[in-house]
């Protein structure tokens, strides 16, 4: 009788470290996406006290070092969760992606390799791949892959198609490039007047040129490529290629 009171009292106290260790890491990962980096680590940090077995805290950990650019302690969390999970391709995806960030897209390839073997219809993987074999300079692999994820809804569909362009506009067919991005520039998607500039320039058609970039500045005027977009206007002017 008692054996069995003592066993049911472990046992629910099993169950609520577990209840427990899903919320913290609920609320690790809401912090992640506000930037609480430090609140994230201590929640993810105490699930991992409550249930060493709750291994997604793990990846919530390499993200967090990722984010602060602690790429070591980032890969070491990526491979604990790898040895943990090997048959879950996200341990793989995550280093694969902290690999290209570090300029290492020989090794973030194998990486994304390993994670299509476990997950071979996720679009996310066939651009990451893509984004690989085009950092290691195999444009034609690059370009499959884009490919595949061009009729893939939202943000993937739509990164996949610029990068697309941008290995048309490399391998010297700026026109397929330009018939890639005008319709997304016209529904007003600013990345796609960067890259109808990057033509047009290559075209030395700088007057559809300047159009696209202030196009894209007026679109995203704190854009990544805000301050490249100023110095080529910039640099037009003085050369008296186009007037503004």
């Amino acid at each position: 009788m008692y054996i069995i009171l003592i066993l049911s009292l472990f046992s629910q106290s099993m169950n609520f470290d577990e209840l427990s260790a899903q919320l913290h890491l609920d609320t690790g990962n809401a912090y992640l996406s506000q930037g609480l980096l430090g609140q994230a680590e201590e929640e993810f940090l105490l699930v991992l006290e409550l249930s060493e077995d709750c291994y997604p805290a793990l990846l919530g950990l390499g993200k967090v070092h990722l984010v602060r650019s602690s790429w070591n302690r980032a890969e070491e969390y990526y491979r604990q969760y790898i040895e943990a999970c090997p048959e879950d391709y996200q341990g793989y995806y995550e280093l694969s992606n902290l690999l290209l960030m570090i300029n290492t897209p020989e090794r973030a390839l194998i990486m994304a390799d390993s994670a299509f073997l476990r997950a071979p219809t996720n679009p996310e993987i066939w651009l990451l791949i893509g984004k690989a074999e085009l950092a290691a300079g195999d444009t034609a692999s690059a370009e499959m892959w884009f490919n595949k994820n061009l009729q893939t809804p939202g943000s993937i569909g739509i990164e996949s198609l610029i990068l697309l362009a941008s290995v048309y506009r490399s391998t010297s067919r700026g026109a397929e490039a330009r018939e890639l991005l005008l319709p997304l520039a016209g529904s007003g998607y600013a990345p796609a007047y960067w890259g109808l500039a990057q033509v047009y320039l290559t075209w030395n058609d700088y007057m559809r040129a300047a159009d696209a970039i202030s196009n894209y500045l007026i679109l995203s005027p704190d854009g990544p490529y805000a301050d490249s977009a100023f110095m080529v206007l910039e640099e037009l002017g003085e050369s008296g290629a186009y007037m503004h």
